[in-house]
């Protein structure tokens, strides 16, 4: 097994000092700590921005400490960080579009940045080394890895959240950013929310589809799934309960008296919501008289981006407030906002946590916030009260906190007021499974879960499978086929047997698919099956007088070998859907000029072969996302193929006739499979190990071979007839 090759934006160290020397001291906190091991482990590899110009003496420790220097112009770095990272993907990605400025000079900086830090891993990087990218300001680098390491396993942890696909739309440079990402093997994100954002855009950006979480491309395949970041519990505990730590906690105690506290530590950024956490708390003093001698808040604000305009803004507006309430309820000895705007030691940290009757985490967005864990790790005495806001990641892990939304001034307010007010015995209740949950997933078992799902292949969906010619896969097929004595050839009909036809009507068989057919079906024990998503009625017609069986509408409808009735396939349906997707269909046929609805018994199809590529495609993506929100409780399935949009009825699939097939008809002892679309997957995904599928086409598939087009498929058959009848 090869090294791990890790790789942030910043080393995980300081350079300190000037022409006299350098120093260079290791950084702290939850994140580093997990990755150290890993970057220990196995002579890894961490990559990354120095902050500083390295002198010799120093680039020799770097090597020593095995930390590989990206060197970055002073001028490129601020158009990378200040400009594209910061003032573009990290106000978007926190839906705060108001801050955003996509400049173009900015987005080259960051494109040249990236190229340098791939570069930096290309340069070291060597066949079985795993790499893994982390955030945001980095999502070029996947890709630009991907192009020249097609075998490499490389992973992106995304520390921030991932907008909806509409905020993300805003974006100028969005595919650029998007298709970065897909170089990645896993994407890992916070939530499951953020993994829906990211999937649903690249669908409907992209056009790319993802099933159960994976996009398949021509070469790999790219899973998105939910990791979200622990903290370090022991050291955090560590640095609380030391003794540097309790004696700022007794001078805190003995300087503030018989109060409740409120805490609140947040970088100074504008996603931390500080002024509406002022905001709040001046309502609870406004309104509520006894809390102006019974509270005092404490407000950490850590410095940060301190070159960026807005930032300097949100600090001036912060002091307004602060200095607003302290001049309204402030008394001799007595100010409700105590206000550091500072770093503060982790002793100092962790005495705060103790100390604090209430930890006030209120981001108006937030891709985790682990200030929230700490605190919940530090309370194992039953004690303290998190009122955490919904729009942060940690929300869905720490489900006993008091939720509130922090642009609802009063119900914040409220929120703080329950907290303040709450016994002893609900404070328990609350935090002790959160505790629990929080010192069991901490940071290292983060890394482990990540890090195992990147190297698991039983994780991974098959890449593009190899494209072969006819005449080679006939070689392979045929031995196995003349000695079976009961073979299947289940065949894909649309784009597999059959080219696509401008006018979906016009794909009607050929002379010579008829024959084709009809050979293999006069073949001793041989089992001919069309399976297809079309209507029942269209396949009788065009196959009634064929020696072969039928499967209609992805297995909705089966019609065998010398019957003449159609049989359904498990019970009829309800399709009291198809009313009202009946109309929102029928509203995209109207603005869609060559588009047209196929009904069939349990699915309703949107055509637009005969549109114009770019106005279909668009309507196409619009059409996919109307129809996720309208029929989000129906039991029904949306699948998107080649110039389709299919709505069908849930648990019908094509997979589910070929096991009512085998069951009925089987055993079979030689199987072969074709399809060309994602509902020959569900087919595919059904197969034992001894069956042969070919996927028809270029791109990625479950299927273990392919070929290139329907022609291709054909003349394999028609190798087959000749092997077998020879």
């Amino acid at each position: 097994m090869g090294r791990v090759i890790l790789v942030s934006n910043r080393l995980p160290v300081t350079i300190e000092g000037g022409s006299s020397g350098q120093r260079v001291n290791r950084s702290s906190g939850g994140l580093v700590s997990g990755l150290d091991p890993l970057h220990q482990q196995g002579d890894g590899l961490w990559i990354g921005y120095p902050g500083a110009n390295p002198d010799i003496s120093t680039r020799v420790l770097l090597k020593e400490m095995r930390l590989e220097p990206v060197d970055i112009p002073a001028s490129e770095y601020s158009g990378f960080y200040d400009g594209f990272s910061n003032s573009a993907i990290w106000p978007l990605f926190h839906y705060l579009l108001e801050y955003c400025n996509f400049d173009p000079a900015a987005f080259k900086a960051y494109k040249r940045v990236n190229k340098r830090f791939a570069d930096a891993v290309l340069a070291h990087a060597e066949e079985g080394d795993t790499i893994w990218v982390h955030d945001y300001q980095l999502m070029l680098v996947p890709s630009m890895l991907r192009e020249k390491l097609p075998g490499a396993r490389i992973g992106f942890f995304l520390h921030s959240p991932f907008p909806a696909s509409e905020v993300m739309r805003v974006m100028p440079q969005r595919e650029e950013i998007l298709r970065g990402l897909l170089g990645a093997d896993l994407i890992g994100v916070h939530t499951y929310e953020y993994a829906d954002h990211l999937a649903q855009s690249f669908r409907r950006i992209l056009g790319l589809e993802s099933r159960q979480g994976v996009v398949n491309l021509s070469g790999h395949s790219v899973r998105i799934e939910a990791h979200p970041l622990g903290i370090d519990v022991e050291s955090q505990r560590g640095a609380a309960f030391s003794k540097e730590a309790d004696r700022i906690l007794t001078q805190y105690k003995r300087t503030l008296g018989d109060v409740q506290v409120i805490l609140g530590v947040d970088r100074l950024d504008y996603t931390k919501g500080i002024p509406n956490k002022l905001e709040a708390f001046k309502s609870l003093l406004d309104r509520e008289p006894r809390w102006r001698e019974g509270a005092v808040m404490i407000q950490v604000a850590v410095p940060t981006r301190e070159a960026i305009g807005s930032y300097r803004d949100q600090k001036s507006e912060v002091e307004r407030l602060v200095g607003e309430i302290n001049g309204l309820y402030g008394k001799r000895g007595k100010t409700p906002v105590q206000y550091i705007y500072n770093s503060v030691s982790p002793a100092e940290l962790g005495a705060l946590y103790r100390l604090a009757d209430i930890a006030f985490v209120s981001p108006i967005r937030d891709g985790l916030n682990l200030v929230a864990k700490e605190y919940v790790a530090c309370r194992d005495d039953g004690g303290g009260v998190l009122v955490l806001s919904e729009f942060a990641g940690a929300a869905s892990e720490l489900g006993e906190a008091l939720r509130v939304n922090p642009w609802d001034i009063e119900g914040t307010a409220a929120q703080l007021e329950r907290a303040l007010d709450m016994g002893f015995g609900e404070r328990n209740e609350r935090m002790a499974p959160m505790h629990r949950r929080v010192v069991e997933n901490d940071v290292h078992r983060w890394v482990d879960r990540f890090m195992r799902s990147l190297g698991n292949p039983e994780n991974e969906v098959r890449a593009t499978p190899p494209m072969l010619s006819s005449s080679v896969l006939a070689e392979t097929l045929a031995g196995p086929f003349v000695s079976a004595k009961s073979p299947l050839i289940m065949l894909d009909y649309d784009g597999s047997l059959r080219e696509f036809t401008p006018r979906y009507e016009d794909a009607a068989p050929t002379e010579e698919i008829h024959k084709l057919l009809n050979d293999l079906g006069a073949l001793e024990g041989t089992e001919v099956f069309i399976n297809s998503g079309r209507d029942h009625h269209t396949l009788g017609e065009w196959f009634g007088d064929d020696d072969i069986s039928l499967i209609a509408e992805h297995g909705s409808w089966v019609k065998y070998k010398g019957k003449t009735k159609w049989q359904r396939l498990g019970p009829r349906p309800d399709v009291s859907w198809k009313r009202e997707v009946r109309s929102i269909l029928k509203e995209y046929v109207a603005r869609t000029q060559g588009a047209r609805i196929e009904e069939k018994s349990s699915a309703l199809v949107w055509h637009y072969r005969e549109a114009e590529d770019d106005v279909g495609e668009w309507q196409s993506l619009d059409l996919t996302t109307h129809l996720e929100n309208t029929l989000a409780s129906a039991p029904v399935e949306i699948l998107t193929g080649s110039k389709i949009v299919e709505i069908r009825q849930l648990g019908l699939d094509k997979g589910h006739a070929y096991d009512i097939v085998e069951s009925e008809r089987g055993p079979f002892d030689f199987v072969l499979v074709t399809g060309d679309d994602r509902t020959d997957e569900d087919l595919f995904a059904r197969l034992g190990p001894d069956a042969f599928s070919v996927h028809v086409g270029q791109g990625g598939s479950l299927a273990s071979s392919s070929l290139s087009s329907p022609a291709s498929v054909r003349r394999l058959l028609a190798l087959l007839v000749e092997a077998r009848t020879g």
